[in-house]
């Protein structure tokens, strides 16, 4: 094992960044693609400028409502920029907040209370106004709802007469320990999503699987390359057989992925807050295993390189489509069971133990291996 070890590390020492670059591929690619896509959600925030012609609690507690959507970015100026910026096409909408606002949340109108401006290519100021609309509904009802307790409470003579402005503080409060106002959407047969806000489009885990099958099936390519170097005639003055030859170096291949699997455990926890736990290491661990032992046998099948390249790009690009990790394929999986057991990579998006499948690609080795060739000098 110490020989094929030292061999093999001649052999890395020649295609060292060749080498680095497709294990850290899985790695460095999930970065990027979440980064990034992130940062496009973040920049495709529609501008809406907010003009406040008075200081009052209700006004300042409006914008910072219209703040806290989270599709919308607000920007707080004057009146005249904001009428510049919506010419120029820099905003989307502009909504003034018009003098008196508070007084007349308090009085209980609601006619006249922001005042908006739109241009030709305004698209998104229908739901945008709507948006803010309930906002301010939301206040006024919160106003007509507080005279209505403080009516009650003179009319049955009560000593503690509530106040307007307790009676607010109280429907605020009861509004976010109840969470009135939040709704969160999933597919049929899922568990609900969490509402953070700053959620990715991509599963980290799933987008880390779909390149690590890519960099297995383009490292493995040494398989068929040693191969085709008539070095078979060589191993019949060595200890081992040439086939025992090619599976310690497949598991010296997978003990130096299962090093930077690791890497990538602790990187998506610092950057992505991903679950950092022994179940989810076995499960990695099994996941890699089953992985390699699937690219060991699939590369078998090949004698050139270029088509075995051909192939493994197909093959990775249809696991992204079938496999669940790019698009969701829940409803077809309620539908048709068996497609989550034909499916090698179900169990790894589900967090468990890739065994099943591991065994399968274990049998298709053994049956190579004890498999009697021709083999010609």
């Amino acid at each position: 094992m110490i020989s094929i070890l030292k061999m093999r590390l001649l052999h890395w020492k020649k295609q060292v960044f060749s080498l680095l670059f497709w294990l850290l591929l899985p790695i460095i690619a999930t970065l990027f693609i979440i980064n990034f896509t992130s940062t496009v959600q973040e920049e495709s925030e529609i501008p809406v400028g907010v003009v406040l012609e008075e200081e009052s609690q209700l006004a300042n507690e409006l914008v910072e409502s219209i703040n806290e959507t989270n599709f919308i970015r607000a920007e707080e100026m004057s009146e005249k920029d904001a009428l510049h910026s919506l010419e120029t096409h820099e905003l989307d909408s502009v909504f003034i907040i018009r003098e008196g606002y508070q007084e007349q949340i308090v009085n209980g109108s609601r006619n006249r209370l922001l005042l908006s401006y739109q241009s030709d290519l305004s698209f998104a100021y229908t739901p945008v106004s709507e948006m803010i609309i309930s906002y301010v509904q939301q206040d006024t009802g919160r106003s007509k709802a507080a005279y209505t307790v403080m009516e009650l409470s003179e009319g049955y003579q009560q000593k503690d007469n509530w106040t307007w402005e307790e009676v607010i503080a109280k429907s605020k409060e009861i509004e976010e320990e109840e969470n009135l106002l939040q709704s969160v959407f999933s597919f049929s047969g899922d568990a609900p999503a969490s509402a953070d806000e700053n959620a990715s489009l991509f599963d980290p885990w799933s987008l880390w699987m779909i390149f690590s099958i890519l960099a297995a099936f383009l490292l493995f390519d040494w398989l068929i390359k040693e191969r085709k170097n008539n070095l078979y005639p060589r191993f019949i003055f060595f200890r081992i057989s040439f086939k025992i030859y090619l599976i310690l170096n497949a598991y010296i291949y997978t003990l130096l992925f299962l090093v930077f699997d690791v890497v990538a455990l602790f990187m998506f926890h610092i950057f992505f807050d991903e679950e950092l736990s022994w179940h989810f290491l076995f499960s990695l661990i099994t996941y890699r295993f089953m992985l390699n032992a699937g690219v060991f046998a699939f590369t078998l099948l090949f004698r050139n390189v270029s088509l075995f390249y051909t192939v493994s790009f197909a093959l990775t690009l249809l696991s992204a489509i079938i496999s669940g990790a790019i698009l969701p394929v829940e409803g077809l999986t309620d539908r048709f069971f068996w497609m989550e057991l034909v499916n090698p990579f179900s169990s790894f998006l589900n967090g468990e133990m890739s065994l099943l499948w591991f065994v399968i690609f274990l049998i298709f080795i053994f049956i190579w291996f004890f498999r009697k060739e021709k083999q010609y000098a």
